[in-house]
């Protein structure tokens, strides 16, 4: 299985405070509803290819999954899993297990959309060690436009996820494990000063990160390998005339600009 992204959680301690820091880097968060038991709200971020950011935060003390994010969050944690749609969550379980992969699920999970409209689905979450490195699964159980309503930005700028980066304290223990668990390619090498040695894998949505010093360093000792940035794809000129990017940087061949006020988690990448 080739793991395509479907979605990428931001956490943050308060959604309004999330969807605010957002809206002031140019988007337009779109509410989405309770997690009934999960003690958590979302809105989120649809684009045009069907991709979208999640912006989570808590509605009770007690959140389980991600708490740690929440607590951590002044008001935004940053991106702390990553999750790709399989048509049977089940049977991508399967898979796993029969790579030793340990499996927290399949869970069934719903929440209820502003208009009335019930969303259902399965997840799974992989290996307690590696949580925030492996990408959660879902399966829709609704239709998926229920879940991942139509986009309205067609024509803007950002077209969708471009790729998730993982922050991680053995490079190459980490590429090791995709390209076990994914049968990926070799992988291609850069280096970034803020985000060390980078590495990833032709036609895939993953770049792994090995930093030696600095915030991203510091969030891999805080939380261990996790996701660090979000990447979404976009004509980068274009996207200057609708949200504040930074200077830049260059990663395989390909111009990257950070969105100015979300601390780094969050940039466009050159189609």
């Amino acid at each position: 299985m080739r793991p395509v992204i479907d979605h990428v959680p931001f956490t943050g301690a308060s959604l309004d405070a999330l969807v605010e820091r957002f809206e002031t880097a140019g988007f337009d968060p779109r509410y989405g509803g309770e997690h009934p038991g999960a003690g958590t709200e979302m809105s989120m971020l649809v684009f045009p290819d069907g991709s979208y950011v999640e912006l989570v935060a808590p509605t009770q003390a007690e959140t389980g999954w991600w708490g740690e994010f929440f607590d951590a969050a002044d008001p935004l944690a940053g991106p702390s899993d990553w999750c790709v749609e399989t048509g049977s969550v089940h049977a991508e379980c399967q898979r796993l297990i029969d790579h030793d992969v340990e499996i927290h699920g399949p869970s069934r999970g719903r929440r209820e959309r502003p208009d009335g409209t019930t969303v259902e689905w399965d997840s799974a979450f992989l290996d307690p060690d590696d949580r925030h490195l492996l990408p959660f699964l879902v399966s829709d159980r609704t239709p998926r436009e229920y879940r991942v309503p139509d986009a309205d930005n067609f024509g803007a700028p950002v077209s969708g996820v471009d790729c998730v980066v993982l922050a991680v304290p053995d490079l190459e223990a980490a590429l090791d494990r995709f390209q076990r668990l994914y049968r990926f390619p070799d992988p291609n090498r850069d280096y970034d000063d803020e985000f060390g040695d980078l590495a990833a894998f032709p036609g895939q949505d993953v770049v792994l990160s090995e930093p030696s010093s600095g915030w991203v360093a510091d969030r891999v000792d805080q939380f261990g390998p996790v996701p660090t940035t979000v990447l979404l794809t976009a004509d980068v000129d274009d996207a200057r005339h609708r949200h504040p990017l930074d200077g830049g940087r260059e990663w395989f061949d390909r111009r990257v600009r950070m969105i100015d006020g979300l601390d780094g988690y969050l940039g466009v990448v050159s189609r």
